[in-house]
């Protein structure tokens, strides 16, 4: 007999490819050089504009679902913005202060949404406190930049790959502990 699974149950293993993404980054940016702050830069912008893609079509195929209009929002925020980033870095001589400083306001933006989805629009679905360490984090990333334009000898490259590596672990801590199927879980599913 074979145990039938779920639709969703290899979701655990792309989080969990997410959560590794961050611990990769966070250590480039811990040990990288001069380069690597605006590397953050491009990815910050790359992962806005894929993250903010997912939720707009998310939050268009699920029109009725709870949350669905904080997505598209949320999506709006983060693909528009992440794109606008993306093509200013590409093809103009954007100073990566500036290039920072945007991508701070777009990563507290979508993180604040974030946060107001978990709160506030899921609708009757359980809550869920992973989504919102994850928000907060991301909102933390941001303030860093700010915190770092007031203060001079503060490494936002060292801090930044810090909190990315935190974010990632707990990521990936979330996606084998919580979102795996455990196997006692896919046979009684049987």
């Amino acid at each position: 007999m074979t145990a039938k699974v779920s639709a969703n149950s290899n979701t655990w293993i792309w989080t969990l490819l997410r959560g590794i993404v961050a611990i990769g980054l966070g250590i480039f940016l811990i040990a990288g050089g001069n380069t690597a702050t605006m590397t953050f830069a491009y990815v910050v912008a790359a992962y806005l504009t894929l993250a903010g893609g997912m939720q707009v079509f998310s939050g268009l195929l699920n029109r009725r679902a709870p949350g669905s209009a904080t997505d598209r929002i949320r999506g709006l925020v983060g693909l528009v913005g992440g794109v606008a980033l993306l093509l200013l870095l590409a093809f103009t001589t954007l100073e990566l202060a500036t290039a920072l400083l945007i991508a701070a306001v777009l990563v507290i933006a979508f993180g604040l949404l974030g946060i107001f989805e978990s709160f506030f629009d899921r609708g009757r679905a359980y809550f869920r406190w992973m989504p919102v360490i994850v928000n907060v984090l991301l909102v933390a990333l941001g303030a860093l930049v700010f915190y770092s334009r007031s203060q001079p000898n503060f490494s936002l490259q060292l801090w930044g790959g810090v909190l990315l590596a935190i974010l990632g672990t707990a990521i990936v801590v979330y996606a084998y502990f919580v979102q795996k199927p455990s196997p006692q879980l896919v046979t009684d599913n049987v």
